[in-house]
């Protein structure tokens, strides 16, 4: 038995900067991206936090970001991470009611791609927000597989929910 999921992929060719995009609210999911970026380089957590959907923010929250002494340390290895770092978007996927964007951070000085990675969003409340969603989603991570089809146990997640 096999299951399709039908995507759209947009390849972004150059890639497109997070820094040239104008700065706006949630309407789609580069902007959300962008105000994630933003938020992460100026060490605003609470920022940081509203980029996400309701159930991502308080698993976020509650394990990764409770406490002084945590938001702390969030924001030091996102300063490390970002410093001198561009990020770019190479792909977009539309998946459902689920926008994935595949992103790389570019060092500044030598070019040198540092982190590449794809992050998934939904649509809470009319606005575009990451999620965890798709998490434990083998599509999250394998949708450019190089044959085009992601093969998967007949029990495996596919959109985080059961």
């Amino acid at each position: 038995m096999e299951t399709v999921y039908p995507f759209k992929q947009t390849d972004f060719d150059p890639p497109l900067s997070l820094g040239a995009l104008k700065p706006s609210a949630d309407v789609d999911p580069l902007a959300t991206l962008q105000r994630h970026f933003a938020a992460m380089r100026s060490g605003d957590v609470d920022a940081f936090l509203s980029t996400w959907t309701a159930s991502a923010r308080h698993q976020l929250a509650a394990r990764q970001l409770a406490g002084d002494a945590a938001r702390a340390a969030a924001v030091e290895r996102w300063t490390k991470v970002l410093a001198g770092r561009e990020a770019v978007v190479e792909t977009r996927v539309d998946f459902g009611r689920y926008v994935l964007l595949a992103y790389r951070l570019r060092d500044g000085a030598s070019g040198q791609i540092v982190v590449k990675d794809t992050v998934a969003f939904e649509q809470e409340d009319g606005a575009w927000k990451l999620t965890q969603a798709l998490a434990r989603s083998p599509l999250l991570l394998n949708w450019n597989a190089p044959n085009g089809r992601v093969q998967v146990a007949p029990d495996a997640l596919v959109d985080g929910n059961r």
